[in-house]
């Protein structure tokens, strides 16, 4: 069995304590979650008027005026707090794959990360972290001008938009727990054979037959499929290794040995 959930879900959640070792029950309460996310879909009736020319035929952008003003937002993000600059990677869909929307036209994404507990507001918004109309509004005008800053005439060319903060992304996805859309976070204690926590840095589980499928495992997440695809062959070896055995035992039945 391939479990594609959150290893918060998995843990004590589909299996019970009683059927894990204690020790993981621990490491699971130092399990920590990525950043919570803002994302932003719009219909453009133009494509984006970026001052950089190159820009223009990239199907993917980053966002920021440069390494200060990143390293600025990820401080702030750390403390808690909104940044007034967000970081966008954002997505350029019609540029990459023309059919995305009618010619002339764009279909555009970004996405910025925020604090998963909002103790202020750096932006002067007043976002309070609950992530209502008001808050969904204020970060929205954030982002749109974020990319302003580089795209003058950006606003004008807006057709309709729709926002996803960290409750909407929940709501859709499960997986995605407090707007986190990485499966907990990539920073270096909880990465490769500390992920999801020491000792279980692989798809196989302390449950025979069950495999960590999602974001939780090793890579983490990204538009990749390898967690998935990890535990698939994992499965599949321990399928042919129980085979192996199975077919061992019966040839030894068989022969009376």
């Amino acid at each position: 069995m391939l479990a594609a959930i959150p290893a918060t879900y998995l843990y004590g959640g589909l299996v019970s304590w009683t059927h894990l070792p204690p020790r993981l029950r621990d490491d699971m309460r130092r399990f920590q979650w990525d950043y919570a996310t803002v994302k932003v879909d719009w219909a453009l009736r133009a494509p984006v008027p970026w001052e950089a020319d190159e820009t223009a035929g990239a199907g993917t952008v980053q966002i920021s005026a440069g390494m200060d003003e990143m390293t600025e937002y990820t401080a702030h993000i750390a403390m808690g707090l909104v940044p007034a600059h967000p970081f966008l990677l954002a997505g350029q869909m019609t540029t990459a794959d023309p059919c995305r929307s009618p010619a002339g036209t764009e279909s555009l994404w970004a996405y910025t990360h925020v604090p998963r507990k909002v103790r202020g507001d750096t932006g002067g918004d007043g976002i309070t972290g609950a992530w209502d109309e008001r808050d969904r509004e204020a970060i929205t005008r954030r982002i749109e001008a974020q990319i302003e800053r580089f795209a003058p005439g950006f606003r004008d060319r807006i057709i309709a938009r729709t926002v996803a903060a960290p409750p909407q992304l929940a709501e859709h996805n499960a997986n995605l727990v407090g707007g986190a859309i990485n499966g907990g976070t990539t920073a270096l204690h909880q990465q490769l054979v500390l992920r999801p926590t020491p000792g279980l840095g692989r798809p196989e589980t302390p449950v025979t037959g069950l495999y960590l499928a999602s974001s939780s495992a090793h890579p983490g997440g990204a538009v990749h499929g390898a967690c998935g695809a990890n535990a698939a062959r994992a499965a599949l070896r321990g399928h042919r290794a129980r085979s192996q055995r199975i077919a061992a035992a019966t040839v030894r039945f068989a022969i009376g040995r």
